[in-house]
């Protein structure tokens, strides 16, 4: 009962929801390729370090059981490092493990009195693997190729009740180590998981769950690099919340972070999964829009006006709608980096303050080149 409490309590191990499992995973087995070239070796020198005892137990058959050991460790070589064949870093060390470990049970059946001997060290090179991954599925894969040599020679070498006596000490190592591995990934997990919380609180505003300013910016750098660098368009929209003053004078700050709340919940519904959508400061927002043009441009920040324009929040004081005046810019090489861009946009959604608010302006186009804007709400 003991050990099955302690397994359900390993159970909440589950794959975390897609990308964060995918990041976690990815951080992990970079970290393992990093250890390999340094591990992998003295792992190979502990394996040929057994030959001291193979000499001791069984001095006739020491020298086969150094070869085989000489040449799994060659063997296993193939794994240190990167190859032509693509290998994941699971299969590295699936190679690996199965050289060393294979060597370990080989020697072991081919000295005397045999692999009732080895137990001890077929078992504790079992536990190395509890660290090179962090899902069952894959520590399985990893530890069926040795278990499977093992079983082979001890069916051969060993009578039934031997047989059943390794076969069950094999299978309580194999145990303890996935639970090793279920607990590292517990730890793992943990740490992974505060890490993204402290980089989201890092790149995102508190109230809002918009991009913070800062990160705003370097995403949008990053996005600007990629749009000259390829050739492509790319927008940018500056949205500013009409009269906010007098909401938060009307209604009070807490209904003015309600209106602020629900504008970021509104654009980023409306918004694509690759636009990023941040927090100036106070009430004004930007949309970064890769690979849009300027009728693209228009059409969003059209799109995301009347959206915000048909919200309606429930107060103490009776519903509140509240609008915005939005102005675009598009790279181009009369804006040709960040801050420029920028200020062309914040240039536009004045001109829409100065229009009568609740409209578009484009950066460059004339206010009667443009409809008329609709009547404030």
């Amino acid at each position: 009962m003991l050990y099955l409490n302690i397994w359900r309590a390993l159970t909440p191990l589950n794959e975390l929801p897609g990308p964060a499992e995918r990041i976690m995973q990815a951080k992990h087995d970079s970290q393992v390729e990093q250890l390999l070239p340094l591990l992998t070796p003295l792992f190979g020198l502990v394996v040929l370090l057994f030959s001291l005892w193979d000499w001791r137990l069984d001095p006739a058959h020491a020298g086969a059981a150094l070869i085989v050991r000489v040449a799994a460790v060659l063997l296993a070589g193939v794994g240190y490092w990167p190859n032509r064949l693509g290998w994941s870093v699971t299969t590295r060390c699936a190679v690996i493990y199965f050289c060393h470990a294979g060597a370990i049970i080989a020697c072991a059946w081919l000295l005397q009195p045999g692999l009732q001997a080895g137990m001890g060290a077929i078992a504790a090179s079992i536990f190395s693997m509890s660290v090179v991954t962090l899902r069952l599925r894959n520590f399985v894969a990893i530890v069926s190729a040795p278990t499977l040599l093992f079983l082979l020679l001890a069916t051969l070498q060993l009578g039934w009740q031997d047989l059943a006596n390794c076969v069950i000490q094999y299978l309580f190592a194999l145990v303890l180590a996935a639970s090793v591995m279920l607990l590292f990934r517990l730890f793992h997990q943990r740490a992974f998981l505060l890490e993204q919380q402290l980089l989201h609180l890092s790149h995102h505003d508190s109230l809002t769950g918009a991009c913070n300013r800062l990160y705003l910016e370097q995403v949008a750098e990053r996005e600007l690099a990629l749009a000259q660098r390829h050739g492509r368009s790319l927008a940018v929209a500056m949205l500013d919340i009409d009269h906010f003053k007098q909401v938060n004078d009307n209604y009070g700050h807490d209904i003015g972070d309600r209106v602020l709340q629900e504008l970021v919940r509104c654009c980023q519904g409306a918004l694509r999964e690759v636009d990023h959508f941040g927090r100036l400061g106070g009430e004004e927002f930007i949309c970064v829009l890769p690979e849009t043009d300027r009728a693209e441009a228009q059409q969003c920040a059209e799109r995301l006006r009347a959206s915000l324009a048909s919200l309606r929040l429930d107060t103490p004081q009776g519903p509140l709608r509240f609008t915005v005046s939005i102005g675009v810019a598009v790279h181009s090489p009369q804006h040709p980096d960040w801050p420029a861009l920028l200020k062309a946009a914040d240039k536009a959604m004045y001109r829409a303050k100065h229009s009568g608010r609740n409209c578009v302006r484009l950066a460059g186009t004339a206010p009667e080149e443009l409809s008329s804007p609709p009547a404030p709400s």
